[in-house]
């Protein structure tokens, strides 16, 4: 009886100690805000990404991924997703950047007309807007637009005098093409002073600016870059830059999928923090034009390819050049930081695809040596596992060095 009595009394005491342990914690977590509830369960949807839930819930794609056992970014619609919000970070990223924009219908508005002007299928804005009938829209009907996480906007343009549409067009950062069929009947020829055009423009409302040199800066409202099936970002954090830098970026993944659909993924590194100034690991990165990603390589396990030491004969040429090509040929690139052992294989097919000698002695360093201070690809020690590209300063931002 007194062994049975010590034995409870024992257990008694423990069961208090742990009562108190537990509410203590409870308590803990429900004052700190971080009271766990149980997890919910998203299915997919159509245009759905780990990205925009991942803004949706407050949470990261990172923990998605987690959440989920989940390699890389591919999601299908039905799929079932465990997501904790209250889990999720709760420091602020930024401004919110909607992944997807609203068109309201104007008069004369047709379903494919809207689909053209923001580069979508029919089919794709009746999967986003569900109950759309694709033969009757009406006049200050809302569609959503689903876009690869930036807000695409529609402007009203108003020509001014000296105005032509290839100066409208640069300023926009579009194509004159763009423009005519944004504008039905809009003969490009034929402009005139007060007349108003429809334009589409991509991109947050505030723009950004690049402010001093990219080892000496910072990055005043920044963009994060958004995700994209061509790439796969390690850290949001550590990924943003200056407007232009993204619509670059976008510019050139889209070419290359474009061109190579086929292609692998390359992990993206580091671009600048969201306010730039010094970053861990880099003496540049400071002012939002500075990016680092892996090589494409002939062999890349998991659909990715990593950052890691490459030879030449595992460098995907063909695709690279295609990446590379893309910048220089729109003039979106100062410097390509590429190890003097890949330049060679790069120079040669630029070469065998019909480039000029003067142009690849604009393009390349090699075969100059190492030490030569010339062209846009040039040597850079510790950049045989990565290219660190340095892209161009805005013309209408003075700051930018």
């Amino acid at each position: 009886m007194r062994g049975q009595f010590h034995t409870d009394g024992i257990m008694d005491r423990n069961y208090w100690i742990f009562s108190a342990l537990l509410t203590l914690l409870v308590t803990c977590n429900l004052l700190s805000g971080q009271a766990w509830a149980d997890p919910m369960v998203y299915v997919v949807q159509s245009g759905d990404a780990l990205s925009s839930l991942a803004r949706r819930y407050n949470v990261t794609v990172q923990q998605i991924r987690d959440w989920n056992q989940l390699d890389g970014d591919l999601i299908r619609i039905g799929q079932q997703l465990t997501i904790h919000p209250e889990r999720g970070s709760r420091r602020r990223t930024g401004s919110s950047r909607s992944s997807s924009t609203v068109h309201t219908v104007q008069p004369g508005d047709r379903l494919s007309q809207i689909a053209r002007s923001y580069d979508v299928s029919v089919a794709d804005l009746v999967a986003w807007n569900r109950g759309l009938d694709p033969d009757r829209i009406r006049v200050g009907q809302e569609i959503r637009i689903q876009r690869q996480g930036r807000e695409v906007r529609r402007i009203t343009y108003e020509v001014q005098p000296g105005d032509f549409v290839a100066r409208i067009a640069r300023r926009h950062h579009v194509s004159i093409n763009d423009i005519v069929r944004w504008n039905d009947g809009l003969d490009p020829d034929r402009i005139r002073i007060g007349q108003q055009l429809v334009i589409y423009v991509e991109g947050p409302e505030q723009p950004s600016r690049s402010v001093g040199r990219a080892n000496a800066g910072r990055l005043v409202n920044g963009e994060q870059l958004p995700g994209h099936r061509g790439y796969r970002i390690r850290d949001r954090d550590r990924a943003w830059a200056t407007n232009e830098t993204v619509r670059y970026i976008l510019g050139g993944f889209d070419t290359v999928l474009r061109v190579h659909p086929r292609a692998h993924r390359v992990a993206v590194h580091d671009l600048s923090r969201e306010r730039g100034g010094p970053m861990r690991g880099h003496r540049s990165h400071q002012s939002g034009r500075d990016a680092d990603f892996a090589y494409y390589q002939r062999r890349c396990s998991g659909g990715t390819c990593p950052v890691r030491r490459v030879r030449p004969d595992n460098l995907d040429v063909e695709t690279q050049w295609t990446l590379f090509s893309h910048w220089i040929r729109h003039d979106q690139v100062q410097y390509m930081f590429v190890d003097y052992s890949l330049q060679r294989v790069l120079y040669e097919y630029a070469r065998d695809q019909g480039a000029t000698a003067s142009q690849l002695d604009e393009w390349f360093q090699y075969p100059h040596g190492r030490n030569t201070a010339r062209g846009i690809i040039r040597h850079q020690r510790n950049h045989a596992d990565h290219v660190h590209v340095r892209f161009t300063c805005s013309d209408d931002d003075d700051e930018c060095r």
